[in-house]
């Protein structure tokens, strides 16, 4: 039967790919199988194989494309992200929570890929990314570095109360620089809590790709898109959970630390802050401050503890009263954003035009589009596009 037909892969690729792109532990993928530890042994070092309808699990599961598996001898240009992670007090990980996380890591590696291919299908060179800095830069030097690459000054910023519509100007400044900017999985069993990831980058070029968690804020999120883009200045692939106010806790790596002191600078830049704040912080210039910069209280309330405006026990206060009135408003959410709503956001409004323009130009089928949107009902297809070229 067909079912019973072995499939001839190359077992050094099969263990490559669960090592190394998915980065999963051999015990787990027995039971996700429902196999014995020992036939997944005995495929990854040949001794035997497994069936083609296995090998489709496998593909699932690993979120790869069968084909891959047929090479010859494993791929030898992939680089594996950067983990500057800190958890919890426990070194104990949560088995479903990785492979969440490496799922989305693989989609966006693939991702990257289609676009570089939907380029070279369009005949157009992929835009040039030509920021770097070095972590031993000053980092008010690097974040104006930053500021320059992305032809941002403050007065650009919306002036709008819409937070959300602040992230979106967030997007499409870095976007239009030839970085894409995405979110976890549009595949909700794939969705990653906010303590195991908030955001994480891929630095290669062409295409640099910048990965946020929307379970975070908005201004969480804007927080992370310039935070991962420094790591990308840096040439640093990464993942990382860290907060903003962790931005000088002595556990964290010295990158880390300066990647969040960069990202401060480059949304709440010292000079224009402190004209703002010449003597003592009253709620109506911290209200004033926040307007400007379009940044949460948290954040101007650090800079000024970073900058000596304020005392560490006036931070502590400060912190006490939003975690009292957090617990005081809490809501219950409000349900998922429409599918296509979420398609886009995890594609990318970069990603999402450029899918479309091959469609436009009849590089790719309406088919290949739909695959190229996580294989969606072409339905949806119609509401994308409605979405980024109204």
């Amino acid at each position: 039967m067909a079912k019973s037909v072995k499939a001839l892969i190359t077992p050094e690729v099969l263990k490559w790919v669960r090592e190394k792109r998915i980065r999963l532990e051999i015990d787990f993928v027995p039971k996700k199988l429902n196999i014995d530890c020992e036939r997944l042994v005995a495929w990854e070092s040949g001794t035997d194989q497994p069936t083609f309808a296995q090998l489709k699990r496998i593909a699932k599961l690993y979120r790869t494309h069968i084909s891959i598996f047929y090479l010859p001898k494993p791929p030898t240009d992939f680089k594996p992200l950067t983990d500057f992670r800190v958890l919890p007090g426990t070194s104990t990980r949560d088995d479903g929570e990785t492979y969440r996380l490496n799922a989305n890591i693989v989609e966006v590696i693939d991702r990257r890929q289609t676009i570089i291919g939907l380029f070279e299908i369009l005949e157009e060179a992929p835009p040039k990314v030509s920021l770097n800095i070095n972590i031993n830069e000053e980092s008010g030097h690097a974040a104006e570095k930053i500021r320059r690459f992305l032809d941002f000054n403050t007065q650009k910023l919306p002036r709008t109360k819409d937070r959300y519509k602040v992230l979106k100007f967030w997007k499409r400044t870095v976007e239009a620089k030839g970085i894409l900017v995405c979110q976890t999985s549009v595949n909700t069993h794939l969705s990653v809590e906010l303590q195991t990831v908030r955001g994480f980058c891929i630095a290669q070029r062409p295409f640099p790709v910048i990965v946020v968690n929307p379970k975070d804020s908005p201004y969480g999120r804007i927080f992370t898109i310039i935070h991962e883009l420094v790591h990308i200045a840096l040439g640093e692939s990464i993942i990382q959970n860290m907060d903003f106010e962790e931005v000088n806790f002595p556990n964290f790596d010295p990158i880390e630390v300066f990647c969040n002191q960069v990202a401060a600078e480059v949304l709440v830049p010292q000079n224009e802050l402190l004209k703002m704040v010449k003597l003592k912080v009253s709620n109506k210039i911290l209200s004033e401050a926040c307007a400007y910069f379009r940044v949460s209280s948290e954040v101007i309330m650090r800079r000024l503890l970073t900058l000596n405006k304020i005392s560490q026990q006036e931070f502590q206060i400060f912190k006490k009263d939003q975690q009292k009135k957090y617990k005081d408003n809490i809501q219950e959410p409000k349900g998922f954003p429409h599918y296509h709503t979420r398609i886009l956001n995890a594609s990318g409004e970069f990603f999402a035009r450029t899918a479309f323009r091959a469609y436009y130009e009849d590089k790719i089928t309406l088919a290949k589009l739909a695959a190229v949107f996580s294989y969606c009902d072409t339905k949806h297809l119609s509401k994308i596009e409605s979405s980024i070229f109204a």
